[in-house]
């Protein structure tokens, strides 16, 4: 399933989300399970750690 931010703003990260997940960390799904979002935002990258990983 593809989620997508639900809100299009100008401060958005969906054209920059490719360079953004080249910055995750290699445990994300594997040792780290948790994940906060502090700007939701558009909630481009939230929704990306979301529809790929295993996070609480």
């Amino acid at each position: 399933m593809t989620v997508k931010p639900f809100i299009k703003w100008a401060g958005g990260k969906s054209q920059l989300l490719n360079d953004i997940k080249a910055k995750y960390p290699k445990q994300l799904g594997k040792s780290i399970s948790k994940y906060c979002e502090p700007f939701i935002g558009g909630g481009a990258v939230l929704f990306d750690v979301l529809s790929n990983y295993n996070i609480k």
